[in-house]
């Protein structure tokens, strides 16, 4: 975890940004206190409607979705 003062934070901003996009978690402090934290994104949940939709259609005949899905991923 990386740590920036308060009073650095203007000029030290770019930077922090670089440390966040690269997975860091960054302490901003103030006095030795720490007042807030800056934490990377969390990852993307997967669109997986969305993706089925795309392979079957939104309303498959037939079958129910969740069906497709399942034999879609082979035998247990």
């Amino acid at each position: 975890m990386k740590i920036a003062t308060l009073e650095e934070l203007p000029v030290q901003w770019p930077e922090i940004l670089r440390w966040v996009n690269a997975g860091e978690e960054v302490r901003i402090t103030d006095r030795d206190r720490t007042v807030a934290r800056v934490l990377p994104p969390l990852p993307a949940t997967p669109d997986f409607v969305g993706r089925a939709e795309a392979i079957w259609g939104a309303l498959p005949e037939g079958e129910p979705l969740s069906v497709l899905v399942q034999e879609g991923r082979g035998p247990k």
